[in-house]
């Protein structure tokens, strides 16, 4: 009974990394939870094959040394990605009662027209706008070459239609990763004596766009992309990216 359980969890929770692959998202998040899904379905499906090979193997000084090596970098790593959740999960909960100016980081655009991803961000960017109208915004985002347009254009195009005065809208077109797009709007930012600031991005990346905001002297809170039907499924696969990256972040 309790290995039927534990099959049936592990083979969800594979099935979760792998819904995003139909919608042609295949990245180190949803490999890397795929490849563990498995590894666990394995050690169920063979478990008693796999409590005598570390009987084997701990009875031996080699072995026991590798079996309490191994068994300590789990735990390690388990700590590890608990942690740098639960950093995520309290930069998604600053609040942006005093930014003075938000900045959405740019995301795909598909011909000249924002991706969906893309397109929560803007929404929440323009309700906040709404409420805040002081506030100016950035707009961050190069051209990718299967763009027609910069990112940071197609932003602009799109607040604009929906009624945001385009004179609050300062375009940031030269930026093509997270940190770029911090450190060329900085630069802008700067230039206005601002230093408060509310990010718009998705949650799960909050974190690791407010910790490189934060080193160039702002003080940063997060205006998150609201989650839809078609998002929800697929945050598990950029959740596990996002602690390649933050990981990335750390040693570089």
């Amino acid at each position: 009974m309790v290995k039927a359980l534990c099959l049936t969890a592990e083979v969800l929770l594979f099935l979760l990394f792998l819904i995003p692959v139909f919608s042609g998202i295949l990245n180190p998040g949803n490999i890397a939870g795929m490849l563990v899904s498995v590894i666990l379905i394995l050690i169920t499906f063979f478990f008693d094959r796999f409590k005598l090979l570390c009987s084997g193997l701990y009875a031996h000084t080699g072995g026991k040394i590798a079996l309490i090596s191994v068994s300590a970098l789990v735990a390690a790593g388990f700590i590890y990605v608990l942690v740098l959740s639960v950093f995520m999960i309290h930069a998604q909960l600053k609040s942006p009662d005093n930014a003075q100016a938000v900045v959405v980081l740019g995301c795909k655009v598909n011909g000249e027209k924002p991706s969906r991803m893309l397109a929560r961000r803007l929404d929440s960017a323009y309700e906040f706008l709404l409420e805040k109208e002081d506030a100016i915004c950035i707009v961050s985002g190069g051209k990718g070459d299967d763009e027609k347009i910069s990112e940071a254009l197609a932003m602009k195009r799109y607040l604009v239609n929906k009624g945001i005065d385009s004179d609050r809208i300062i375009m940031e077109d030269k930026s093509e990763t997270t940190y770029e797009n911090i450190k060329f709007s900085a630069d802008i930012l700067h230039k206005h004596d601002i230093t408060d600031i509310a990010v718009v991005t998705d949650g799960f990346h909050q974190y690791r766009a407010g910790r490189t905001a934060e080193k160039y002297g702002f003080s940063v809170s997060a205006v998150n992309a609201k989650n839809d039907s078609v998002t929800l499924p697929l945050i598990p696969t950029y959740w596990v990216r996002e602690w390649m990256a933050i990981t990335k972040d750390y040693i570089v």
